[in-house]
């Protein structure tokens, strides 16, 4: 029975190790964080047709590379950078309760741009400046 047990676990260790580091996240990054990621590049792919031919970053077979910031070290605000292929992302938000998150996109491949909205706690996006 022992070996049994050690047999299992031998298999389900690793399987848990490798989907917790998925993608590359660091786990202390926010769920927020990754929403307003997601949710400002499916509205970016969805609202800009001269943008069509880029694709979808996460279906890039490569990690985000993930950095925690905090500019000028102020307390209260909590920032990441997402970056992959020519994709860099930038969600901050204040640190409350139901916190909004300020999105800035910059592509720099093929077709480069920048753009910056808002992501509410419901995934809804807010357009406030799009630049190619």
């Amino acid at each position: 029975m022992g070996l049994v047990i050690a047999f299992i676990a031998a298999l389900v260790i690793p399987a848990v190790f490798l989907y917790a580091t998925r993608d590359n996240e660091a786990t202390d990054v926010s769920e927020g964080s990754v929403l307003g990621r997601d949710a400002a590049i499916e509205y970016i792919l969805e609202n800009y047709p001269e943008l069509s031919g880029l694709g979808d970053p996460s279906k890039i077979r490569m990690p985000w590379q993930v950095d925690t910031l905090n500019p000028d070290r102020l307390p209260g605000l909590y920032a990441v950078q997402f970056t992959k292929g020519g994709w860099s992302i930038r969600v901050s938000n204040a640190v409350v309760l139901e916190p909004v998150y300020s999105v800035e996109v910059e592509f720099t491949g093929d077709g480069a741009f920048c753009w910056k909205g808002t992501v509410d706690q419901a995934g809804n996006v807010s357009a406030i400046e799009f630049s190619q």
